[in-house]
């Protein structure tokens, strides 16, 4: 049987600030709340950069079942946008991980990132011919170089990567 905890991230005991979650394993779910790639919560994220190290991980209630733990968080956050909570506690968003999306579900989201509304639209720059014939000559005039540790040849940043320092045949003491 899973057991949950309902834990608050503070910086500092007042209840009424902070933000109250419920997980299966809090400090991978404070991990998780710092790493996220894809940012829900903008009132946290936010949190997390101003405070940082300051923000504590505290464990209100341990080995509670699930519906039990939903409906302490349900009386902690009664409504939305108290604390560093958006919404009211209780609620499990959605998951979309494994669902079908229709052919025309995907063709609509495809359409409406197309060109200028496309996040990444004009941040990777678009070279002239002429300025890829010099960074081509600047490659191919490079010097050659080899490795001490393994004696590999190579040119530029492939080898930097690779060897010297970080070459495998490197002796680590």
């Amino acid at each position: 049987m899973n057991t949950y905890s309902v834990y608050h991230l503070h910086t500092s005991p007042d209840l009424n600030g902070g933000y109250i979650g419920v997980s299966k394993d809090t400090n991978f779910r404070y991990e998780h709340h710092i790493s996220r790639k894809k940012k829900s919560n903008p009132i946290l994220d936010n949190a997390f950069r101003v405070y940082g190290d300051l923000i504590k991980v505290r464990v209100l209630v341990k080995n509670l079942e699930l519906e039990a733990a939903l409906l302490l968080e349900e009386m902690l956050r009664p409504t939305s946008n108290i604390g560093w909570n958006q919404q009211p506690g209780g609620n499990i968003p959605p998951d979309p991980t494994g669902k079908s999306r229709s052919t025309e579900y995907r063709q609509n989201i495809s359409k409406s990132k197309m060109g200028e509304k496309n996040p990444a639209w004009g941040t990777h720059p678009v070279f002239s011919k002429i300025h890829k014939q010099k960074i081509a000559e600047a490659a191919k005039n490079a010097p050659f170089i080899q490795c001490p540790h393994c004696q590999t040849v190579g040119r530029g940043n492939g080898m930097k990567r690779w060897h010297f320092d970080r070459c495998k045949d490197a002796d680590i003491n």
